[in-house]
């Protein structure tokens, strides 16, 4: 028997695939061996002995013309029998590999070139499953058409990707968290007293500076971080006789107590240099091949010990300007900018309160929706038997049964394009690189945020939906039949995410939400 080399793109397919095929084979079997799967020939001349009979004596010599209809007909059938339901072809899978580190860089898959090898499942409880010469075709330019259209999808940086690094990204030494919060509390927030004691106001160019410990302004300013010193004796930090004389649990040869630059700042037992050693290497390598900039490491940073920025913090009207100023407005003033404000907070309260439930049941959705579309494809194969046989081995029914199949396949595409869209909308949106770091950092633009983040999860869902309507201008009704099984199945996934989601809503806010 000859093999048909398949090409599948993950191993969950590849089971479900071999699964489908092998139940195909069996129901073909039965069909043949109780004489089933000839039912349509004897039908078909049953059928034209009876309209040959309904005829009048008029329609000339019936015999002969029953006979080349039959003739025709039979041709016709036999062929899409031999093609679309006769197992001719052993199934042999194999796959190209997957490049996840240029995959996390595109924000789509990217393919490399070996395979999967012994990996690679060609066999189920020892059974080889056969496929007809037809399928395999569909199958294979299915496949090829998919991986085409993925492969010329641009690849450019996948800002989510960097971003849910960061999210990751925490301080796990439990000294070190101790320790930054004792900074927080012995130079940040009296530094910030005295900004807004002196200043009355902080320009809007340097509130997103202030707003976090490793602040720029409070660091090189004199009368700041230079002024304040720490609450205790800091291991790391010799004992400075002009500096802790006077200073209680200290003597020569102890530990001193530093001032809050010395802190931050000094060589590798500064905070700044022991939180760089917390984030993983990989990560800086991501963020240094997008960010040429001397202070993108501070914005990691940022993002590590102030998770809870922009908005969080109260800062509703840098959020409210950022979104603005996505859309090249000006600054509003008096009682528009009050109005602009107070929409644009409601928005921000409502969307931050049904973020949690939609991010999580999104996340239950793309993780099932390629599995859903693995079983949608093994059912098809399944019915595919049932099919040709009712139909009396139709050309037209076996047309829709492929361009269902390859339908199905290529949904694939579309969910890469979700994913594209999501990265690539920030680099649309956010021209600079500092406004980048900024939407990395989650220092500013809360609303930003929010409204890609529920742009991204629809589009899982819209591409798909106008793929499926472009079959059905295309006379397809087998679409529609595709998108709903695939939306309903993932229907469950997205549920138990979004209720996950909500119950931990629910308990980070004490039963409030």
């Amino acid at each position: 028997m000859l093999n048909a080399p398949l090409i599948v793109f993950d191993f969950f397919s590849n089971a479900l695939l071999m699964l489908g095929w092998l139940i195909q084979n069996a129901l073909w079997d039965v069909f043949t061996q109780t004489g089933l799967a000839a039912v349509p020939f004897i039908a078909l001349i049953v059928s034209e002995w009876y309209r040959a009979r309904q005829e009048g004596d008029d329609e000339g010599n019936k015999g002969v013309l029953s006979i080349n209809r039959i003739e025709t007909r039979l041709y016709a059938m036999a062929i899409v029998f031999l093609f679309t339901c006769q197992p001719i072809l052993s199934i042999q899978l194999s796959t190209v590999d997957v490049d996840i580190k240029r995959s996390e860089e595109c924000g789509v898959r990217q393919f490399a070139s070996g395979q999967w090898g012994e990996s690679t499942l060609n066999s189920l409880d020892g059974q080889v499953p056969s496929i007809p010469v037809w399928w395999a075709f569909v199958h294979a330019v299915s496949h090829g058409v998919t991986g085409a259209a993925i492969a010329a999808i641009p690849c450019t940086t996948d800002y989510q990707s960097i971003r849910t690094e960061l999210d990751l990204n925490s301080i796990e030494d439990p000294v070190l968290q101790r320790e930054v919060g004792e900074f927080q509390l012995s130079c940040f927030g009296p530094a910030r007293n005295r900004l807004f004691q002196q200043s009355g106001s902080v320009d809007s160019s340097r509130g997103q500076d202030v707003d976090w410990i490793g602040s720029s302004y409070f660091l090189g300013t004199p009368g700041y971080y230079d002024s304040f010193y720490s609450g205790r004796p800091v291991q790391g930090f010799p004992y400075n006789e002009t500096r802790d004389a006077s200073r209680p649990n200290t003597g020569p040869g102890q530990d001193g107590y530093p001032t809050c630059s010395e802190w931050w700042s000094t060589g590798d037992v500064g905070l700044r240099a022991r939180l760089h050693d917390q984030v993983d290497t990989k990560l800086w390598d991501s963020v240094r091949s997008v960010f040429t900039r001397s202070d993108a490491e501070d914005y990691v940073i940022r993002r590590m010990v102030s998770p809870r920025s922009g908005a969080a913090n109260g800062n509703l009207n840098q959020a409210a300007v950022g979104y603005r100023d996505i859309d090249g407005g000006g600054h509003s003033t008096g009682l528009d900018m009050l109005v602009d404000i107070a929409v644009s907070g409601g928005a921000i309260l409502g969307g931050g309160i049904g973020a949690l439930p939609f991010q999580s049941g999104m996340d239950m959705a793309k993780q099932a929706l390629p599995m859903v579309q693995a079983i949608l494809v093994m059912a098809i194969v399944i019915c595919l038997p049932f099919v040709m046989l009712i139909s009396g081995y139709s050309f037209k029914v076996a047309g829709v049964a492929t361009f269902g199949l390859f339908a199905t396949w290529f949904l694939t595409f579309w969910w890469e394009v979700a994913r594209w869209m999501s990265s690539n909308l920030v680099e649309l949106i956010y021209k600079s690189d500092a406004a980048k770091m900024s939407w990395l950092s989650a220092a500013t633009n809360m609303y930003d945020r929010m409204v890609l983040m529920f742009v991204e999860g629809t589009m899982f869902f819209v591409l798909p939906a106008l793929w499926i309507g472009a079959l059905g201008w295309a006379g397809m009704k087998v679409g529609s039949g595709v998108g709903n099984a695939a939306g309903d199945g993932s229907k469950g996934a997205r549920s138990a995410g979004e209720k996950g989601g909500s119950k931990g809503q629910s308990m980070g806010s004490g039963g409030k939400l």
